[in-house]
């Protein structure tokens, strides 16, 4: 009999790829086969992202486009999961006739009966609960399989006055430091070389389960396993890097927690910062960057920041190009305010028109790029250790690299002429060029 045949689109961020790695799991494990990207399939899964109105858009041109291909034949059921049934629930298959079933991360154990029913004409609506942990759940992973990101938490208790995570994720829920590990451990055991730890806010880590933060004692276990190379942490928040985790940074646990961490800081400007929700201050943030950077040579530190937010003066605007030279981050992003619908801000007064956001993150993307092109120039000449990921889309010449100050689907590549290294390859390499986001470099014999 021949196996029932499913085609995985993941969209959004790494928190929903591992999820899209779990559903993988999950129908494999029921008997189901995984088809390929251009691959003929029964189903067809589309794993959406709401965070932004755009994020939306795209889910919906993607969802549409696989029903021209349901329409020509070549999959027979198209089915939605993740934020965007958690935004808009069963409203979503009735408002899109072209959607045969919708899932919610709460059920996402129960994807193999969810896709047996949509291909029975059934059209299920399985929503119940908006997190997904995976605990001991099997997971497939979707790239060449020496970095994978570990998901130890969902949702998130901080209430952004921009943000609709709380709404579509829920509340924060941890992940036990047991089923952690468990999964850490077999994805090391399959050949993973780099760790990604990622979730909404790791660094309220544990406070749900333990009465305490307990990203240190985690990272400290993980760091325990031998045959891992790299650790990296990713999404911290800047209020909770506290100096027990400024220490493990100092520590640098066996070499394997590397000396980069991505704070999304998202302004300079206190009274923009407050409007947002957002803990801290600029002050207070500049001293967790100082501290960092004091703890380990070559600390890189990556951050997003975020313009156009409603009553965003100029002068607001200004102190946030000061923040950003002060703190020079050497990787960072920079998005204009979106007006979520349900949200505080959406309805705050003094919004900034489209032509002003538009123009103010065209400065701060400028100002970001000179600073990368500076911190990539100061590298050359130095010798560092890459792990290779594949090919470089620049040529088939070359091949993509990354040091511990490029994480993996965010940051530039190493660029390295020597197509026949494998993903995966371990190696050292000499910076000898530098652009605003990529680098060059030659195999060190």
């Amino acid at each position: 009999m021949e196996k029932t045949r499913i085609r995985m689109i993941s969209l959004g961020c790494a928190k929903n790829r591992v999820d899209s790695e779990f559903l993988l799991g999950r129908l494999q494990e029921a008997g189901m086969a995984i088809a390929g990207e251009e691959e003929t399939a029964d189903a067809v899964i589309v794993n959406t992202c709401s965070f932004l109105q755009s994020a939306c858009e795209e889910a919906i041109d993607v969802i549409l486009e696989c029903a021209e291909q349901k329409r020509a034949g070549r999959v027979k059921a198209v089915l939605v999961s993740g934020c965007l049934p958690n935004r808009y629930g069963e409203d979503l298959a009735r408002e899109m006739p072209e959607i045969d079933g919708v899932i919610s991360p709460g059920a996402y154990d129960e994807v193999a009966e969810f896709v047996r029913e949509a291909l029975d004409k059934k059209s299920p609506s399985m929503l119940s609960g908006k997190g997904y942990l995976g605990s001991k759940a099997p997971r497939i992973l979707t790239n060449a399989g020496h970095y994978a990101y570990i998901k130890i938490s969902d949702g998130c208790d901080n209430r952004c006055s921009y943000c609709m995570i709380p709404d579509i994720r829920g509340p924060h829920a941890s992940k036990s430091i047991e089923d952690v590990l468990d999964e850490a451990g077999r994805l090391v055991g399959a050949g993973v070389k780099e760790l990604v730890v990622v979730a909404q806010d790791p660094t309220r880590y544990g406070t749900d389960l333990y009465g305490k933060p307990f990203l240190g004692e985690l990272l400290k276990k993980i760091a325990e396993m031998d045959k891992l190379m790299w650790l990296r942490l990713m999404y911290a928040y800047p209020s909770r890097v506290d100096d027990e985790l400024i220490g493990l940074f100092s520590d640098g646990l066996k070499g394997r927690l590397l000396p980069y961490l991505d704070l999304p800081m998202q302004h300079g400007s206190a009274k923009v910062l407050l409007a947002m929700n957002r803990l801290g201050n600029p002050e207070s943030i500049i001293e967790v960057v100082e501290k960092l950077r004091r703890a380990r040579p070559g600390f890189v530190i990556r951050t997003t920041f975020m313009v156009g937010f409603p009553g965003e003066s100029e002068s607001d605007f200004q102190e946030l190009m000061d923040f950003i030279r002060i703190v020079r981050p050497q990787r960072a992003g920079v998005f204009r305010f979106s007006p979520e619908e349900g949200t505080l801000a959406a309805s705050m007064p003094g919004q900034v028109p489209e032509e002003e956001k538009t123009e103010r993150e065209r400065e701060v993307m400028s100002l970001l790029a000179d600073i990368s092109l500076e911190y990539n120039e100061s590298r050359i000449g130095e010798v560092t250790t890459v792990m290779v990921d594949g090919p470089s889309e620049e040529s088939e010449l070359l091949v993509a690299a990354r040091s511990y100050a490029e994480a993996p689907e965010e940051d530039g590549h190493i660029l390295i002429g020597d197509s026949t290294l494998a993903p995966g390859s371990v190696l050292k390499a000499r910076i000898t060029s530098a652009a605003e986001y990529d680098l060059g470099a030659d195999v060190v014999e």
